[in-house]
């Protein structure tokens, strides 16, 4: 149980303290965006590289390290994004009176290069992971991509909360594709799978008898929990960027929840 309770505490750690560093990287000033996301390219390609020596062997400290590494994946993928560098063909507002579907396809246009370099990279770590021992890293990597593809649908639908203090202005226009509303139909489908899946992985974890596993399965399974209760975030009034205030812009007074994730 010690293994199975810091094997939690890695998860929360790792994703508080890597999405308030993306956070703070992407508010820095816009003229450093192009050093910082170089240096955070040669860190993504270094990362992949050591997802490849890490699935050889299910052992403790290869799990968690494929879980960092998977991370760090990720991480270059928001900052891509949230400056600029990987986005969409799409840099406007959506038009006013657009219908769900128009809205969903338009959205989709905003940030398509984004997706489609993430469904590469989830074709990358499926490839470098196939019958290996460790799949630390791919589970995590999945479980983000389907999280974040399930808040995504839900904002275009319509959600109650979120933070546009934390988008910078160059994606202003992101904004008018999420309408505000108390609930949206996919919403409860949303938490209850999400739900579920948390408990699959963390009961599978927690009836098996190896290590290197039950590691992987808690760390999938508590990002599937944390990416549920950002879920949550969205429609709940709950100040969630008090857990970034370290991090996030400084915008002087605390600023209203109105604004979007990537």
């Amino acid at each position: 149980m010690n293994e199975f309770a810091l094997a939690l505490l890695v998860a929360l750690t790792g994703w508080w303290f890597s999405t308030g560093v993306i956070l703070w990287l992407v508010h820095r000033p816009e003229k450093q965006h192009r050093i910082i996301f170089a240096c955070a390219t040669a860190t993504m390609f270094l990362a992949f590289y050591g997802v490849e020596f890490t699935v050889s062997e299910s052992t403790p400290q290869n799990v968690v390290l494929a879980f960092c590494l998977a991370l760090l994946i990720w991480g270059w993928l928001e900052m891509g994004y949230l400056m600029g560098f990987v986005t969409g063909p799409r840099k406007e507002p959506c038009p006013d009176g657009a219908t769900t579907a128009s809205r969903m396809r338009l959205g989709l246009s905003t940030c398509l290069w984004h997706e489609l370099t993430l469904l590469v990279m989830v074709l990358v770590l499926t490839w470098i992971s196939w019958q290996q021992p460790n799949q630390a890293a791919l589970w995590t990597f999945t479980v983000l991509w389907l999280m974040r593809w399930s808040s995504k649908l839900n904002l275009v639908l319509g959600v109650r909360n979120y933070n546009q203090s934390w988008l910078p202005e160059r994606l202003a226009y992101v904004h008018s594709y999420i309408p505000r509303r108390l609930l949206n139909p996919l919403f409860p489908f949303s938490v209850v799978s999400g739900l579920l899946v948390s408990f699959f992985l963390i009961n599978s974890a927690m009836h098996t008898n190896e290590l290197g596993l039950m590691i992987s399965l808690t760390l999938a399974g508590a990002i599937a929990a944390l990416g549920t209760l950002e879920h949550l975030f969205l429609m709940a009034p709950l100040r969630d960027a008090a857990l970034w205030v370290w991090a996030a812009p400084d915008q002087g007074p605390v600023a209203t929840k109105s604004g979007s994730q990537s």
